[in-house]
Order: structure tokens, then C-alpha cells, then sequence
């Protein structure tokens, strides 16, 4: 009798069109139930489609790494287009937390093996269309004592879609002993644990990596916490052949980095959003860590350093760590960005103050010259963002009409000045309607940080990615 409902019920599904059986399997593997990818083993037709997603992103731990090539076969290579190496940490022992140092485990090693063994991998791998790599590294420890609200990985949050409630759904952590009393954070980490959560990790590759083809993408979003020195990003990147894409996500800003992206020639989008601990920081005399601090980086190096990557660059976004004009300032009249299609930029001046309105006007004029200058063009932002600020200055070219958005928590009226300089960069570009619309839009929501500021200001292009953008929205309102 069983063997006949179980067979009445295939029955009944075959008969469906292939379209809603298809249907069907798409909507249960968007919803990822407990057990769900296991559901690929019942017949070939429901292979291919759950597969599909199953394989679209592999996260890896550093055990993972060592029947990792045997698990996949060449046919299976084909469906990834995401792998994450999840790097974890020795967890702290004992008494980490208090003021007397624990003695030091070595985390370079661990970094180092991991990421050598993967690279070997995929240095078989031949040249894929589309397959992006991400580093991240972190301790389960980091969260469970000082430091509560802060997100170590993607915590079940993928495509950051989850991003509307404003009101934070959180355990209310309860534990004195480590400053949190009834869901609020009342007492400042120490500096010993301020500097374990970012401190630096040495990376001394011990034998060359090999060459990768494979890898169009490579990301390190703002959840890896700790500082990789320059030369070990360096050589991570001189191995990457074919790199298109790179998203980079930093704590602390760097000259030597900029050099490294400058230096890829089949780069053709570079996006970076420089996260800062003041962003979060409810107690002003905290103490970040000792290269933060004497981390000294002339911003107009920076500036000179980007500006030129950007003439080769498809998308270019860079947050926080280098203002626009420090760009800007960089840019010669000569240049022409042959290929550029985005560009986002944030810069200090922009806030309701009134004695930087002249310094504001000089600005959006400035950009809108440069703007001239760059034939395919069809986004333009100027942006900053805080705690109680949010504003944009967008110029958007949709369906063959240029328009000029100012979007914000205070409304900027634009001289005509700013808008004879767009105006003239908008009868340059790709338009098939000569005038530019003008827009202002007010934004009435609670800026609690700059992802809230990303979240309000709905900004036309990627700055930063949608999972870290819910993490930074959660993080700034958790302990509150």
C-alpha cells in the first residue's frame, strides 16, 4: 500500500508541466529548509536545479581544504561562482580579556597554510567566466565576551536583503562582567581586547603560491576585522591573472595597497568602503590599536594613486578612505576616462554646515567638469554619511534622460553655478534629451551609522556589499 501512494504521488508530479515543476524546485531551494540539498539525490531532474544553488556558494573552513579537489569534479566546478574561505582562529584561552596579555599564538601559520592549500587547488582550475573568491578570518571567542554585536561571517545573511526593520531584533546580552547590562553595552572593551579583535596577522608565505586563472573576483568584506600587512595582500594578488572584479572592505588605510590595485592591468571594477571603529565607538576615550593610530597616510597620495587606476576602471567606489577632492585634485584636464560607467566618492565637506557651502559648490563643480570628460558615464555620486547625516549628490542617465538628485537629511539648494556646470557635462553625454532634470529629496529617518546613511540615500551603485551593510545597520544599533 505504501509503495502505491508513494507511486500515485510521483504520478501526480510528473504531471505537472515542467515549468511549474520547475517553479516549485526553485522556490524550495530559495528557501533552504533543513535538509534540503540532500532533496538533489532523488532523481536527475531535481539534480540539475538544486545543484544548481547548492554549489553557487562553497564555504570552506581550513579542514575542508584537504579533500576538497576529490569532492569536486570538473563538471561540478562549472556551478561555482562563489568560494569563501573561512579562516577560524584558535579561540582565546582563559583569562584573554583582562589586562595582563596572554602569550601569543601564532595565527600567521594558520593563515598562511590555508590560503597556500586552497591556491594549489585552484591553480588546476582552468579559467572560469565568473568565479569570485573572499577571505575571512576570525575567532568564535571575539564575540562572546566584549564585543556582542558585531558580526564574525555572513550569520545566515547572504544577499543583505534583510535590511528594512529599523528596530533591531536582538538578544538582550546580559553580562556585567564584560560591559553589558540588560541588552546595553555600559563599559568600554579594554585595549588588550580592542587590539586582539584587530590586531595584525603576519603573512609569510614560505614558498611562492602558484598562478590562478580562475579567480575573476576577489573579495575581503569589512567582517575580517584583523590587519593582513601589505606585502602578504600583495603577493595573494600578483597570483591572480585574470582578476576583473576586487570588492575590499579595510579597517585602516594603507599607500602600499593602492599600488597593488594599480597594478592590474585586467582590473575593470575596484570597489573599497574603509570601515572606522568611530563610526560605532559609544565611549569617545576608547584605544584603537597602535597601527591605526600611527597609521599617518597622506590622503592626497591616496588621491593621486586612484585617480589614475580610474582611466582603465569600468566601476570605481571608494568610501571614507580618501575624500573626493583629494581625487579630484589629482585629475588633469588632459585626461579622458575612456571606459569609466560609475563612479562613487564620498568627501568630509559634505554636512549641514554653513561655511562649507562655498567649499560644497567648489566641489560639485569640480566634479561636473571632470564629468565632461568621461563619454559613458551614466552614474555620478558624491556621498557622505554618519551618525545623524546622510546626503548624496547623484547624476543618473536612465532611458537616454540626465538627471541631478540631492537626497538627504538637510537639503542643499545648488547655485547656478552647479547646475550650468551639469548642465553643460549632460549635453556632452549620451543623452537623447537635452535637458536635466533637477531633484531634491528629503530624507526624515534615523541615521544611527553609515549604512544606515547607504540604506536611506538608496544610492544607484554598489559602495559596499549587501551583506556588510546589514551587519554594519545591526551593529550600530545593538547595545544602544
Amino acid at each position: 500500500m505504501r509503495l502505491r501512494s508513494v507511486t500515485r504521488r510521483a504520478c501526480a508530479w510528473l504531471r505537472l508541466p515542467a515549468e511549474i515543476r520547475l517553479m516549485i524546485l526553485e522556490i524550495v531551494a530559495a528557501q533552504k529548509h533543513r535538509g534540503w540539498a540532500s532533496l538533489a539525490s532523488v532523481c536527475r531532474e531535481w539534480q540539475h536545479v538544486l545543484e544548481k544553488v547548492n554549489f553557487r556558494k562553497v564555504k570552506l573552513r581550513a579542514s575542508c581544504l584537504d579533500g576538497f579537489e576529490s569532492i569536486i569534479s570538473p563538471q561540478k566546478r562549472e556551478l561555482i561562482h562563489h568560494i569563501c574561505l573561512n579562516v577560524e582562529l584558535p579561540r582565546c584561552r582563559g583569562k584573554c580579556c583582562v589586562k595582563v596579555r596572554p602569550p601569543p599564538v601564532a595565527l600567521g601559520p594558520l593563515l598562511r597554510d590555508a590560503i597556500s592549500k586552497l591556491f594549489s587547488i585552484l591553480s588546476l582550475w582552468g579559467p572560469m567566466e565568473n568565479l569570485a573568491l573572499e577571505l575571512n578570518v576570525y575567532s568564535t571567542s571575539d564575540r562572546e565576551h566584549w564585543f556582542k554585536n558585531i558580526y564574525l561571517s555572513s550569520d545566515n545573511v547572504e544577499d543583505g536583503t534583510e535590511t528594512e526593520p529599523d528596530v533591531c531584533i536582538e538578544p538582550l546580552y546580559h553580562d556585567p562582567k564584560y560591559g553589558w547590562m540588560h541588552g546595553r553595552q555600559f563599559r568600554a572593551p579594554p585595549k588588550t581586547a580592542i587590539e586582539r579583535l584587530f590586531g595584525s596577522i603576519p603573512l609569510n608565505f614560505d614558498e611562492e603560491l602558484p598562478p590562478v586563472q580562475a579567480v575573476t573576483s576577489f573579495i575581503i568584506r569589512r567582517q575580517l576585522r584583523r590587519y593582513i600587512p601589505p606585502f602578504g595582500f600583495a603577493h595573494m594578488m600578483e597570483k591572480f591573472h585574470r582578476l576583473e572584479h576586487i570588492l575590499y572592505e579595510p579597517w585602516a588605510p594603507s599607500t602600499s595597497w593602492t599600488r597593488y590595485f594599480h597594478d592590474r592591468d585586467t582590473l575593470n571594477s575596484l570597489t573599497i568602503f574603509e570601515d572606522s571603529y568611530e563610526f560605532y565607538d559609544r565611549f569617545p576615550r576608547r584605544r584603537v590599536p597602535d597601527y591605526m593610530l600611527d597609521m599617518d597616510v597622506p590622503s592626497r597620495a591616496i588621491g593621486r594613486d586612484f585617480a589614475s587606476k580610474s582611466l582603465s576602471l569600468q566601476h570605481f567606489a571608494i568610501s571614507f578612505m580618501v575624500n573626493a577632492e583629494d581625487v579630484f585634485r589629482a585629475c588633469h584636464s588632459t585626461w579622458c576616462w575612456q571606459h569609466l560607467q560609475s563612479l562613487a566618492l564620498t568627501s568630509e565637506l559634505l554636512q549641514a554646515n554653513g561655511e562649507k557651502r562655498d567649499w560644497i559648490e567648489v566641489l560639485l563643480c569640480r566634479a561636473g567638469d571632470l564629468a565632461q570628460q568621461m563619454p559613458k558615464i551614466h552614474t555620478f555620486v558624491l556621498w557622505n554619511g554618519g551618525k545623524g547625516n546622510a546626503c548624496a549628490f547623484v547624476y543618473r542617465i536612465v532611458q537616454g534622460r540626465g538627471s541631478v538628485t540631492w537626497r538627504g537629511t538637510w537639503l542643499l539648494k545648488l547655485s547656478p553655478r552647479v547646475i550650468e556646470s551639469w548642465q553643460l557635462a549632460n549635453s556632452k553625454l549620451r543623452v537623447s534629451r537635452p535637458e536635466l532634470q533637477l531633484k531634491q529629496e528629503q530624507i526624515q529617518a534615523t541615521i544611527r551609522s553609515p549604512g544606515d546613511a547607504i540604506y536611506h540615500l538608496k544610492l544607484p551603485c554598489q559602495v559596499i556589499e549587501p551583506a556588510s551593510l546589514w551587519q554594519i545597520r545591526r551593529e550600530a544599533c545593538i547595545g544602544e
